[in-house]
């Protein structure tokens, strides 16, 4: 090891002193089936924090990836355990590094592959072996439709689309990437930003009792940072899950744990400021869909997709239904774009992308936007991890890649001060929720015509006015505070409602 190296590592350990896992307390099951398995009982952010698990930046990670990346760089890090492919036969291989040498080979592949992304991480080698065992990446890619995906609940997005405001994505992104120096996934500044967005989507929810939050602990290696889920829970079809998915966490190759400069505007504060968007404007308008939605914060993508893999395998070992995955990952670089967005072709679903590229033509291509198409590599991304545990997903890319990934320098100067792109994405992702997760309909009481679609939303502020320390869970309407920390729950799936 070099005197760089070892100079890295201490640093590394004293940075990361407050960071680690919180522990949790078991819920019951909600209306979807699924059930978190730690979510927060701390009384604050605080407590939250003292009572974490320290992260050694010494410890051994295992590392799944692609041959050619590892031949590409990775081996630079990390050393070769064994060779593997998966059910899609691809060339993989397992590799052994230490945890702060992750940022290194992220920056790596980001400089050599002009891309984020590349392995999945796991804290012993059993359980890369083990997810490789349970991959189910072909079920997902050759599996026929999931759901009805069909275009026909225009009454419902197109009202929305017009409400979408750039400068609420703008100031969400400027938020997120000023208000920390990061939100690296083993620093107390990453899990501070998890509990600002959780308070922050929960809060749009307006006490609604069919909207409820909680951060999901159950990932062992994700440093102490939760991931986020924000649930509508579907009115006539609760089994059935819709996602729409970013990840919160950043990454830089300057400095380390709590001293790491890493604002991460686009890389991915612009994902989450988009998918805020989205939550603002369909519950504002009142909507109640038929299948349930879930809006996630994937916590430390960035190390090796820790966070949403946590999640896919938990969902897949819980029998659960997961109808359609869109992952929203850098959405705001537009500068010499030939297209408003492109389709990532690879590792995710194709009956998934052809209902995306539908969605795409029905609703944003009459605004004059087009739409290209592009590969991002082995587990470029969250959507991988949907993909890998069998679920349809997909993603869509902004339209240039973004050269400041990883650097301090991702910052909203660099994009212009704008969100204009982003609001191409927030579109989309307000088609995709409105289509897949469809509209209850309210009844007449014999059953006859449906009543008129709810009022859609007004525009307002920006969520990213709400003060940064505010960490108190917003209690549903006529029930009792609810503890900072605690989830939310949401009442009984009812049938219908009838009205004379």
């Amino acid at each position: 090891m070099s005197r760089r190296h070892l100079i890295i590592a201490a640093s590394t350990w004293l940075a990361l002193g407050f960071a680690g896992l919180a522990h949790g307390q078991r819920l019951p099951r909600d209306a979807t089936g699924a059930r978190p398995e730690a979510v927060p009982a701390t009384h604050d952010a605080l407590h939250h924090l003292s009572s974490a698990r320290q992260e050694d930046p010494f410890a051994k990670v295992f590392l799944v990836t692609s041959r050619r990346l590892y031949e590409g760089g990775v081996k630079t890090h990390a050393r070769p355990l064994a060779q593997r492919r998966d059910s899609l036969g691809n060339d993989l291989v397992i590799a052994e590094a230490r945890a702060w040498q992750l940022p290194e080979i992220s920056h790596g592949i980001h400089e050599r592959e002009r891309r984020c992304g590349g392995f999945f991480a796991f804290a012993s080698r059993a359980e890369a072996e083990a997810f490789l065992s349970n991959e189910q990446s072909a079920k997902a890619m050759r599996t026929k439709a999931a759901a009805d995906y069909g275009i026909d609940n225009a009454a419902t997005v197109a009202p929305w689309l017009p409400l979408v405001q750039e400068a609420n994505i703008r100031g969400t992104i400027q938020h997120l990437s000023t208000a920390w120096p990061n939100r690296y996934y083993a620093s107390t500044h990453g899990n501070s930003a998890a509990l600002w967005i959780r308070d922050t989507w929960l809060a749009l929810g307006n006490g609604r009792p069919d909207v409820s939050a909680e951060l999901f602990t159950a990932c062992g290696n994700c440093g102490g940072q939760p991931s986020v889920i924000l649930t509508v829970r579907g009115n006539e079809l609760p089994n059935e899950i819709v996602v729409v998915g970013g990840h919160l966490d950043s990454i830089s190759n300057s400095g380390n744990g709590n001293a790491m400069n890493a604002p991460g505007a686009d890389d991915d504060a612009s994902g989450i400021a988009t998918i805020t968007e989205i939550v603002r404007i369909a519950l504002a308008s009142g909507w109640k869909p038929r299948r349930t939605v879930k809006f996630m914060g994937y916590a430390a993508e960035e190390v090796g997709l820790r966070g949403s893999n946590a999640i896919a395998q938990s969902f897949r070992s819980q029998g659960l239904q997961v109808v359609g995955v869109l992952q929203l990952d850098m959405t705001n670089n537009g500068a010499g774009g030939q297209y408003a967005m492109r389709l990532m072709t690879d590792n995710s679903s194709p009956v998934l992308q052809n209902f995306v590229t539908r969605l795409f033509d029905t609703y944003l291509a009459p605004l004059g936007l087009t739409r290209g198409t592009d590969t991002c590599g082995y587990a470029c991304s969250d959507h991988a991890s949907w993909t890998a545990a069998g679920f349809p997903a997909a993603m869509m890319a902004e339209p240039t890649f973004f050269n400041r990934l990883h650097t301090t320098t991702d910052t909203l100067a660099y994009m212009g001060n704008s969100a204009v792109v982003s609001t191409n994405f927030a579109k989309l992702g307000l088609a995709f929720v409105g289509e897949l997760g469809k509209t209850h309909t309210l009844l007449r009481r014999n059953g006859s015509q449906p009543l008129p679609t709810p009022l859609a939303a007004t525009p307002s502020a920006s969520p990213a006015a709400a003060p940064s320390t505010r960490t108190t869970v917003r209690p549903a309407v006529n029930s009792t505070p609810a503890r900072s920390g605690a989830r939310t729950r949401a009442q009984d799936p009812t049938r219908a409602r009838h009205v004379p």
